[in-house]
C-alpha cells in the first residue's frame, strides 16, 4: 500500500488569530499610566502635613517643625510633578495607540467604523495638542490637510 499524501493544514486569517496588537498594548499601557498618575494625585491631595505637637519634645521645636514642613511640601510637589508627567505621557500614549489602531489594526472593521474611529482619533489629537480651536477651525484644518 502506498502512503497517501497528507493534506496541508487549512489557512487561517492571521489578523483574526492574534490576541492583541501593538496598538492594544499602547492603549492598555496608557490607561495604566493614567491610573498610576491618579494615585500620585490622590497622595498629593490627601497626605497630611506634620503636626506641631509632635515636635514639642525636641530640643529646637520650631526649626525641626519647619524642616519637617518643608520636607512635606517638597514631597507634595514631587507627587504633583509625577502626576503631571504621568498623566501627560499617558494621554499622549492613548492618542498614539488610538491613531495606530485606526490606521493599521482596523482592517477587519467596516469602512464606516474606521472613518468614525479616524475622526475621533484626529479630534482627540487636535484637542490635545492645540488650544482654543473651535470645531469649525478643526474642520478647516482637516480640509487643508486633505487638499
Amino acid at each position: 500500500m502506498e502512503a497517501q499524501p497528507s493534506l496541508p493544514p487549512p489557512k487561517t486569517d492571521a489578523t483574526k488569530s492574534r490576541p492583541a496588537g501593538i496598538s492594544d498594548a499602547f492603549i492598555i499601557c496608557a490607561f495604566l499610566i493614567i491610573a498610576i498618575s491618579l494615585v500620585f494625585s490622590w497622595e498629593a491631595n490627601y497626605d497630611n502635613p506634620p503636626e506641631e505637637e509632635d515636635f514639642d519634645e525636641i530640643w529646637d521645636p520650631p526649626d525641626a517643625y519647619q524642616d519637617a514642613l518643608e520636607e512635606h511640601q517638597n514631597k507634595i510637589r514631587a507627587y504633583e510633578g509625577i502626576y503631571s508627567l504621568f498623566s501627560s505621557v499617558g494621554v499622549v500614549m492613548l492618542v498614539g495607540g488610538l491613531f495606530y489602531k485606526t490606521v493599521n489594526d482596523s482592517n477587519h472593521l467596516p469602512d464606516w467604523v474606521r472613518v468614525a474611529m479616524m475622526i475621533g482619533a484626529l479630534y482627540f489629537m487636535i484637542r490635545l495638542f492645540t488650544t482654543d480651536l473651535s470645531l469649525m477651525d478643526q474642520l478647516e484644518l482637516i480640509a487643508l490637510v486633505n487638499s
